[in-house]
């Protein structure tokens, strides 16, 4: 009787066969492990739909959708658990520690494995350019989201960028690990210098590439390379093994001598300065494409909308004592930046530059490649009073706007005020006067000197990727105290200060 009233009762049988359906729906279906879903997916450990360009979960999430390259027909031998277990030690040596101080100097002919695929050190260091970089390379909202999201997207599309992308990333992790915070694991795992080093040098090949056939169709993409390698040579100053590749001008694509690594450079080695032509190349790729440029999607990445004008007229109050809350930094900066143009300028006066360095004010040569290279000197000068007078217009409207502000408040004016592009304003034969090819040039001293200026311009500017600009001046400062010049070891005074606050 009990089973024939619920069989004939249209509601409880209704209600069994919903409940019968729920619990189909709770059996999960079986499903093929793949290794081809989205890295957004992996990272969460769900499983991916695999449609692209974007898959079904990120789609619904609106997150950034990235697949890794297909896997190539080649048969590769199954690795063992033991096997994977001695990979992932090895992985571990290769840890920033060893990059710090121990790492092994690349033997003649080594190399980082080709693999056109990604490695997982490339996942690595791509999520850290998501959770890390990409979030502290601006304060300004837009430009924040541009390399957040735009600039991933270009990658998408073009490969040399998605190399430039992945090195950027993992050289901010290899960075970020010299500088362990206290409670921090000493031994975190980070990428292999090698692996960073070699998506650098694909991405740049084909970046010089593209850079040669520039049009209205790439120039986002090439723009959006060149920012992400002028902040991979500024993070590149952290790194000693990187750093000495760049100044001692062995391409750092193929192995420097070991020996290297155990020598004393001279003081009066000549400093790299093809970063700035890297910047002002940056400049140009601005200018010449900017009707495409301020009409696309990195448009916030190259409109600061405060020019010179908006920074000048503004009531000046030398002492500045409203910047109590600041760092020692800025405060040192305030105090003292006008006098050190000013004392240049007495440094540079022909009379003094002349008595210096036992130059004749009444030759009757034609003009020379020194006599060039004072006029650039002059000329840097005035674009170094010009940047100092911007900065100090942001001290006054921090304060104008805060009362006393603190270092948030000051960076964010920092930024818009654009005070980083002062490389695109130094004259071509400055540059020339730091190249040239005996480093005792009378000018020499006081080029490096006046370089150390502008290098004090970066140390103001809180980011990750330049702060290794206090000790870039101290490396000037040793080479100019070698030619024991009285007269320029004073213009030293300020810059140590600085360097030291």
């Amino acid at each position: 009787m009990l089973g024939s009233t619920l069989n004939g009762d249209p509601y409880i049988a209704a209600e069994a066969a919903r409940h019968s359906q729920r619990a189909r729906k709770r059996h999960r279906a079986r499903h093929l492990k793949s290794r081809l879903g989205c890295f957004s997916c992996k990272s969460r450990r769900v499983k991916c739909d695999e449609v692209r360009p974007v898959c079904g979960s990120c789609d619904s999430r609106r997150e950034q959708c990235i697949f890794p390259d297909p896997p190539t027909t080649s048969l590769k031998p199954i690795s063992s658990s033991r096997d994977r277990q001695e990979s992932t030690r090895r992985s571990r040596d290769g840890s920033l520690r060893h990059a710090r101080s121990s790492l092994e100097p690349w033997e003649a002919g080594a190399s980082a494995p080709v693999d056109d695929g990604l490695r997982m050190d490339d996942l690595l260091s791509l999520q850290f350019f998501h959770l890390h970089t990409a979030p502290g390379m601006s304060l300004h909202p837009k430009r924040n989201m541009a390399w957040r999201r735009v600039i991933p997207r270009l990658a998408e599309k073009h490969r040399y960028l998605m190399h430039l992308l992945i090195a950027l990333g993992g050289l901010h992790m290899i960075t970020d690990r010299l500088r362990p915070r206290p409670g921090e694991d000493d031994h975190s795992d980070t990428v292999d210098l090698r692996v960073v080093l070699d998506r650098y040098q694909r991405g740049l090949q084909d970046f010089r590439t593209e850079v040669a056939k520039i049009s209205i169709s790439n120039a986002e993409a090439v723009y959006a390379g060149s920012l992400l390698l002028v902040a991979f040579f500024y993070a590149s100053l952290h790194v000693p093994e990187l750093n000495l590749a760049w100044t001692t001008g062995i391409p750092i694509s193929v192995p420097y001598d070991p020996a290297l690594s155990n020598q004393t450079l001279s003081p009066t080695n000549r400093p790299e300065v093809s970063w700035l032509h890297l910047i002002r190349g940056v400049s140009i790729v601005a200018q010449d494409q900017w009707p495409a440029l301020k009409a696309s999607r990195i448009r916030p990445l190259v409109l600061h909308f405060h020019g010179d004008e908006y920074w000048t007229d503004l009531p000046f109050d030398p002492s500045l004592s409203k910047l109590s809350h600041c760092s020692p930094l800025l405060q040192v900066f305030a105090q003292g930046a006008f006098q050190a143009v000013a004392d240049l300028r007495t440094f540079y006066a022909p009379h003094q530059l002349s008595h210096s360095y036992g130059l004749s004010s009444t030759s009757v040569s034609p003009p020379s490649a020194s006599e060039g290279a004072v006029d650039g000197l002059s000329m840097s000068i005035n674009v170094l009073e010009r940047v100092y007078s911007r900065i100090i217009s942001v001290l006054q409207c921090s304060v104008l706007e805060h009362g006393f502000p603190d270092d948030s408040d000051i960076q964010d004016n920092l930024e818009e005020a654009a005070v980083l592009g002062w490389p695109g304003l130094l004259p071509d034969v400055f540059i020339g006067s730091l190249e040239v090819d005996e480093p005792g040039h009378p000018t020499w001293g006081l080029s490096l000197i006046i370089l150390a200026h502008f290098y004090v311009v970066n140390t103001l500017v809180d980011r990750w990727y330049l702060r290794a600009f206090k000790d870039e001046i101290l490396k000037i400062q040793e080479s100019v105290s070698s030619l024991h010049d009285a007269a320029l070891d004073r213009l030293l005074i300020w810059l140590s200060k600085i360097a030291t606050s």
